[in-house]
């Protein structure tokens, strides 16, 4: 079933649920696919093909979503935390004329398109379909990308509604679902599990983007029973919430890199806990692999787990040794590709595409994929990559950078080591905030005037005391 022809059915059905909850207010099935209704009306006098929606709260997200996929348009997700600069760049290089957004116009008055918020205006049942091929673009995604560019990944609307369809059972996305994502909501995993959340009858909660307080608020007015996010909120929200505060929480979906022996004794602790699904995918591939999480496992250098149905896997290059080849990754999830304007083609075979990641095949249906070596970090949710930050650097000549998360404090902090002579930081600051997005900019910058060693003499800045004689200045940067 498309997404429109369910969220009516659910709006026919259980008109006074609550679809989507965020920290402005609600909205029950009924009143979502009115507004949808109300704003395809509009999107459908627009000429151009796709319209870009720049958003924080997860209603404006709903209502874009639905809407843009009824009118049969191309959404294109914009990234609130993007610099003004590359905002613009984007803007234009994806042909958003138009753009949805719950900004204030004051906020994007330089912005070189038509920007417009979507009404609160609802028109009454029924609500009208209206038929659109499969196959069409839905949805423009842009990931962080390896550089300061992101990559854009265009997706039909048949790969995300099978997708979402194959994977809820799974995942345990039902109707009786009360699902909390305490992330960003422009990013895949909160796009994805609000979009998942409707589609299957259940009922979504969430901020738009990481706020402690914002957690609270919410957690406070509903008692979930699901929640999705990456294992640094997972870990930020038993660090900062009460237990009786998350009692509720049967269900646990994580993405990304493994959870911690810590966090897993964290679940044992909730009272209505039933089980935890960590699951391996990608913006360009969606589902590819899940694991139930034993409470008593300990984690791996990498990703063990069954194949989700319809998927299958096959390798490249294999090593005869080791096994370990770069996965190849047949699905009907997968993305068309990325947009021309913005990355090169994905490597393919057939009609697989790669993922770029090593991996050993384990039987038929399981596979263990390896971690990556490009030293990608996760805070709060955002993936970080040390080349973006370490480019900065380098216009100023600083050249011997070193990115390191911190994890140690109650609150991860990303620091950047710089074998360098004493900075000149308010250059170096103003650098930061013109290139980057406000989540890649260290919190602090650490001159040394040589690199620590650990015990095999590699350099190694985890062995540095807040004494330590390497060190020349601190700067905080935010």
């Amino acid at each position: 079933m498309n997404f429109w022809d369910a969220l009516t059915s659910w709006a026919e059905r259980l008109p006074n649920k609550s679809a989507v909850v965020s920290l402005t207010g609600e909205l029950t099935y009924a009143q979502l696919a009115g507004r949808a209704q109300h704003l395809a009306h509009t999107l459908r006098e627009l000429p151009e093909q796709r319209v870009g929606i720049l958003a924080n709260d997860p209603i404006t997200m709903a209502v874009g979503f639905h809407g843009a996929a009824l009118a049969g348009k191309t959404l294109v997700i914009l990234d609130p935390s993007w610099p003004e600069a590359l905002l613009h760049s984007m803007v234009s290089t994806l042909k958003c004329a138009h753009i949805m957004t719950d900004y204030s116009a004051a906020d994007l008055h330089k912005i070189p398109a038509t920007v417009f918020k979507i009404s609160e205006n609802a028109d009454s049942p029924p609500w009208v379909a209206q038929e659109h091929p499969e196959d069409r673009e839905l949805l423009v995604i842009c990931t962080s990308g390896t550089t300061s560019r992101p990559k854009a990944i265009i997706r039909t609307a048949r790969s995300w509604q099978c997708s979402v369809e194959v994977g809820a059972p799974i995942l345990k996305a039902t109707e009786e679902s009360i699902t909390l994502s305490p992330g960003s909501i422009s990013h895949g995993l909160g796009l994805y599990s609000l979009v998942e959340s409707i589609h299957t009858g259940g009922t979504f909660v969430g901020s738009g983007r990481w706020s402690t307080q914002g957690a609270k608020n919410l957690l406070g007015r509903l008692r979930c029973n699901r929640v999705v996010t990456v294992p640094t909120i997972l870990d930020r929200l038993f660090a900062d919430m009460e237990l009786q505060q998350l009692a509720s929480i049967r269900w646990v979906i994580s993405g990304g890199e493994s959870l911690s022996p810590r966090i897993v004794a964290q679940l044992r602790k909730l009272p209505a806990y039933e089980s935890c699904v960590e699951y391996f995918g990608s913006s360009e591939h969606s589902l590819i692999a899940y694991s139930y999480r034993d409470t008593h496992e300990q984690p791996s250098d990498g990703f063990s787990g069954q194949l989700f149905p319809t998927v299958s896997v096959h390798l490249h290059d294999i090593d005869p040794v080791t096994g370990i080849g770069t996965a190849y990754v047949d699905s009907p999830f997968n993305a068309i590709g990325y947009d021309p304007q913005t990355a090169p083609s994905i490597a393919r075979c057939n009609t697989s595409t790669s993922t770029l990641d090593q991996a050993r095949q384990i039987g038929d249906q399981h596979i263990a994929f390896i971690r990556r070596e490009d030293g990608m970090l996760n805070l709060n949710g955002n993936n970080v990559h040390p080349a973006e930050i370490k480019a900065v650097f380098s216009t100023l000549n600083m050249t011997e950078v070193k990115i390191h998360l911190d994890t140690v404090s109650d609150k991860p902090r990303l620091i950047a080591y710089v074998r360098s002579p004493i900075i000149d930081g308010e250059l170096l600051r103003e650098k930061l905030f013109e290139q980057l997005p406000v989540f890649k900019i260290p919190h602090e910058i650490v001159s040394l005037n040589s690199w620590p060693q650990g015990f095999s003499g590699k350099a190694s800045v985890t062995t540095l005391s807040d004494d330590a004689p390497e060190i020349l200045k601190r700067i905080q940067i935010r």
